[in-house]
């Protein structure tokens, strides 16, 4: 598909180009920025705060030499070019404003509408100097029925290219009908089984289905777009799905490997979706490894997401409990701490002395 180009007159793109080049400039400015930032303050700083000042300030010291040394060679070359300072910055402007209208009246020349650069650099200089040959003349309407032929000429060039895109895809599934096991079903979809299930008695899904593939995807030139072959199977409802890929895996069973060509019309039309052109014909290589019902599939959320919750919940569980343990461990150790640290030792235990008639202490009648 072609892409949709922005139009516009000389003036806008004057304006643009005035624009984008200070927006250049900035960009420009914050990436040789960025590491005198990072390095000098940040990078140099660090080290300063453990190792020996004068050792620390030196990366500093080197850094700062190397942007000034930078700076000196930019200088330089500014004055090769016969300019310096403000001299150059007006240059850079110029040249940014004049290669800018460059492109855009390449652009505008693709449609049989290419601009006069030497008009174009006559009213440049005419504004610079206050000059206007066209004074008492609706400048503004003059470039909006301008704008207006340029849309209409994009306009009709994209339809073109439509229109062939739509030709070249009726041609290829014209002549890939004809070749040997390639069948076409009755909404123009096109399918070859490149490996029938093992199991004859495979199940097939329905429009409802969830399924689990692995696939490649790939333009009728052979160039690929997408694929997930040797990474891990894909699962999704058919119902979110393109209406060729929905009506192709509903005729394969589990364990299958189908080829499919999907006219632009069971594709995404002429919608262009990423790196896929408006029109396209897209082949797939699908091979459908599981089949679920959509209240299995429903089901298995479920589960997951229980099991997940519960998960969460036990860690958050003994997270707590690792929390309140560490504290009553703490608990437990104060009141030892406290003491030691009063100097004061344990009370022991009192003993009571019962003596018999023989003056002595039995062992079982000592008390404590």
């Amino acid at each position: 598909m072609m892409k949709k180009m922005w139009v516009m007159t000389a003036v806008a793109a004057a304006v643009m180009a005035l624009s984008g080049c200070n927006d250049n400039s900035s960009q420009t400015a914050t990436a040789a920025q960025a590491p005198a930032k990072t390095d000098v303050k940040a990078g140099a700083q660090a080290p300063a705060k453990t190792d020996v000042k004068a050792g620390a300030q030196a990366p500093a010291k080197a850094e700062k030499a190397d942007a000034k040394a930078a700076e000196a060679g930019k200088s330089a070359d500014t004055q090769k070019a016969g300019l310096a300072g403000d001299d150059a910055v007006a240059y850079a402007v110029g040249q940014s404003l004049g290669s800018y209208i460059e492109k855009t009246n390449k652009q505008q020349e693709e449609f049989g509408l290419k601009l006069d650069p030497a008009k174009i650099i006559d009213g440049f200089s005419d504004g610079m100097n206050g000059k206007d040959k066209l004074q008492g003349v609706d400048k503004q309407k003059l470039l909006s029925d301008f704008d207006a032929k340029l849309k209409s000429k994009a306009d009709e060039a994209e339809k073109k290219k439509n229109a062939e895109e739509i030709a070249r895809g009726e041609k290829f599934l014209e002549e890939n009908a004809k070749k040997e096991g390639v069948k076409t079903t009755e909404s123009g979809l096109q399918y070859q089984v490149i490996e029938p299930a093992k199991d004859a008695n495979a199940p097939k899904p329905d429009k409802d289905s969830v399924v689990k593939v692995f696939y490649k995807g790939s333009f009728i030139d052979g160039k690929v777009f997408d694929q997930n072959i040797g990474k891990e199977p894909i699962e999704f409802p058919l119902t979110s799905v393109i209406p060729g890929w929905s009506e192709g895996v509903s005729l394969m069973q589990k364990g299958s490997k189908y080829r499919f060509w999907i006219p632009s019309k069971l594709g995404y039309g002429d919608r262009p979706m990423g790196q896929i052109p408006a029109n396209s014909v897209l082949v797939f290589e699908v091979e459908l490894v599981d089949i679920k019902t959509a209240e299995q599939a429903k089901a298995e959320e479920e589960k997951k997401a229980e099991a997940e919750k519960k998960h969460a919940e036990e860690q958050k569980a003994a997270a707590e409990k690792s929390k309140a343990d560490e504290e009553n461990a703490k608990k437990a150790e104060k009141p030892a701490a406290d003491a030691k640290n009063d100097g004061v030792k344990p009370a022991e235990p009192e003993t009571i002395k019962v003596e018999d008639d023989s003056g002595e202490v039995p062992a079982n009648k000592k008390v404590q």
